[in-house]
């Protein structure tokens, strides 16, 4: 099995393909898991260290270890001395290990250290994380995060856009999220976070989060959000969610239960990149209730407007209702 696909796999960055085929390479025997499971305590041994890696001259360290074996081979041989010979051989080899795990650490930290980015345009994208978590990024979403995770604290910044986090518990190593100058911890729940401009957006689905800012900090739990912005300066406040809109994008669903008329047409605008304008005030107030799972957006508006006997009219980029 080749060691940078393994490496790959450890540090989460293999794809599906890749991910199966050393799944299947560290069940085919006993050996191949013992390999992979010295290869991971390897990598927890050193993983929380900052070192940089040491400049290291291969070809004069094994020529050097070669010399040295040499001449000890031949001092022995003149001894007739087995028992030193058997030293000598389990000296060489533990040199040659030495060697390979010095060179196999850094060339695994090296792929680890590098930061992954996560960004999305038109479509919506479900990433699994190096811990186990997935990140849900909405349209036009960025985020990154480094990929040394193991051994240090889950760290991701959020650049853009929407996301929606499930997190795997870890009291040990707390999730953190970076959005402005708002830092958002969890140990493991589930959440949507939303940065736009110098607002941050979070909204708890399960569990709960610790939300800094400044000198203020507060925890919010289910069915709890905030909007906080980089310059605010008053107090934060907790809001209740109004409904469980914000998270369509994760399964592309859109569950209206008695909503009004103009928040159903929000929301499929901000879903979809468009502008709706309802002209007559009561029509914006009609509750509505309806379930959509993965329809377009032409197949959801018909059914609305056949619903409600309403007309819509497209003009210089804006859907006018009425």
């Amino acid at each position: 099995m080749n060691e940078e696909l393994i490496i790959k796999y450890i540090a989460g960055e293999a794809d599906q393909e890749e991910r199966l085929r050393v799944e299947n390479w560290i069940a085919e025997n006993s050996g191949n898991k013992r390999e992979f499971e010295r290869m991971e305590k390897l990598w927890k041994a050193f993983g929380d260290r900052g070192e940089e890696a040491p400049q290291i001259d291969l070809d004069m360290v094994w020529a050097d270890f070669l010399r040295k074996r040499d001449a000890r081979e031949n001092r022995l041989h003149l001894l007739h001395s087995r028992r030193k010979r058997r030293t000598m051989n389990a000296l060489g080899v533990a040199a040659a290990l030495l060697v390979f795990c010095t060179l196999g650490f850094w060339t695994l930290r090296a792929v680890l250290s590098v930061e992954n980015t996560l960004k999305t345009a038109m479509q919506v994208q479900h990433a699994e994380l190096p811990d186990g978590s997935t990140a849900h990024l909405n349209t036009h979403a960025e985020m990154t995060y480094r990929k040394d995770w193991l051994g240090r604290d889950r760290k991701v910044h959020l650049v853009r856009g929407e996301v929606f986090f499930d997190v795997s518990r870890d009291p040990e190593h707390p999730f953190v999220i970076e959005s402005g100058k708002s830092k958002i911890t969890v140990l493991g729940t589930s959440f949507h976070v939303r940065r736009e401009g110098t607002d941050t957006e979070v909204i708890v689905a399960s569990g709960s989060v610790k939300v800094a800012h400044g000198r203020q900090e507060l925890v919010l739990k289910p069915d709890q959000m905030v909007v906080v912005s980089d310059t605010a300066k008053k107090e934060i406040r907790v809001k209740p969610v109004p409904d469980q809109l914000y998270r369509y994008y994760v399964h592309e669903e859109f569950m209206f239960e008695n909503t009004p008329l103009q928040r159903v047409f929000d929301v499929l605008g901000k879903a979809y990149g468009k502008k709706f304008l309802i002209q007559d005030p009561q029509t914006k107030t009609l509750p509505y209730t309806a379930t959509f799972e993965q329809q377009s957006l032409k197949d959801m508006l018909e059914v609305i407007l056949k619903t409600f006997d309403l007309k819509m009219q497209h003009r210089d980029s804006i859907y006018y209702i009425n």
